[in-house]
């Protein structure tokens, strides 16, 4: 039974055709804007690691006259550097195991944007084929909206850890060379957040309105005369003479556009052309004509390699 039901269960298509709305427009700028500041932090943190630990080690074979022969900086390279680093800071105890871990997954984020960039962002397409695929994509890459208040907490962390055991800093003007650019993307994306909200609201209103005109229960536009039964269009999409009368009834009984576009498979610019075609007909008071009286037009369906 619940097999058939699935099977009978309408599924409504894009009625935007691929193009985001405001709301998914205004997402997309929130993460961009979120992702070069993620991208940012994580690459600062891993360097905060790297010399804060590279500095106390000169610092201390300077004041020793002993070199550490456990890890020099100049011996390691790329990962490895990192992870020695990482390890140096819990044996000194700047840092907890699970802080480490921590920091090392938030450094990742960055490799995780920037290697797929295409994964963060795909959830927000409205096309349907899209959010199919999405769906079933294993190990799919999401955007982390925690990610970026989490870096600059694990920056300031480190700095705290560092200064209580007195490690040696490095004087470093990137953050001031970037801090207008941070300024700027921070106050854009608290401004995103505002607009996001509103548009959310919106977004819930405006989806309760339109399931509540779906139903076509007691309107006689159900079974044969359904509007998305296939003798509505031809095999190219174009709607037939009962296609069209069938949409000009569904405004009688006064479905909106967007309505009219999820109830036969439209797309919302064709159902508001639709609309104005019916109401230059003289809307509501048009000469209205029997679905079952409409002759059947012959469909040739063309099947291409």
């Amino acid at each position: 039974m619940d097999e058939e039901l699935e099977r009978r269960k309408r599924h409504y298509t894009d009625p935007m055709r691929g193009r985001l709305p405001e709301l998914e427009r205004c997402l997309v700028r929130h993460r961009a804007l979120q992702m070069i500041l993620i991208i940012y932090h994580a690459e600062e943190l891993k360097r905060d690691v790297i010399g804060g630990v590279a500095a106390q080690k000169r610092w201390r074979r300077a004041l020793s006259d002993d070199d550490d022969p456990l890890d020099s900086e100049e011996e390691v390279k790329g990962d490895k550097k990192l992870k020695r680093a990482f390890d140096h800071l819990v044996r000194d105890g700047v840092l907890l195991a699970a802080e480490r871990q921590h920091m090392v997954k938030l450094i990742q984020r960055r490799n995780s944007i920037a290697h797929h960039l295409d994964q963060v962002t795909a959830d927000l397409s409205t096309d349907r084929f899209v959010r199919d695929w999405v769906a079933y994509l294993p190990n799919r890459q999401s955007h982390d909206y925690e990610a970026l208040d989490q870096l600059r907490a694990a920056r300031r962390l480190l700095s705290e850890r560092m200064s209580a055991k007195h490690y040696v800093r490095e004087m470093d003007v990137r953050s001031i060379l970037f801090e207008a650019t941070e300024r700027a993307l921070s106050a854009d994306i608290k401004s995103l957040d505002r607009r996001i909200r509103k548009l959310i609201r919106k977004r819930r209103e405006d989806v309760a309105r339109v399931n509540a005109e779906l139903s076509l229960e007691g309107t006689g536009l159900t079974g044969v005369f359904d509007p998305e039964w296939p003798e509505n269009r031809y095999d190219r999409g174009r709607l037939t003479p009962r296609g069209v009368e069938t949409c000009y009834q569904l405004f009688d009984i006064g479905k909106s556009p967007m309505a009219v576009a999820h109830l036969m498979g439209l797309s919302l610019t064709s159902a508001r052309r639709r609309r104005r075609m019916w109401e230059a007909l003289g809307g509501p008071e048009r000469e209205k004509r029997v679905l079952a009286d409409i002759p059947k037009v012959r469909i040739r369906y063309r099947y291409e390699d």
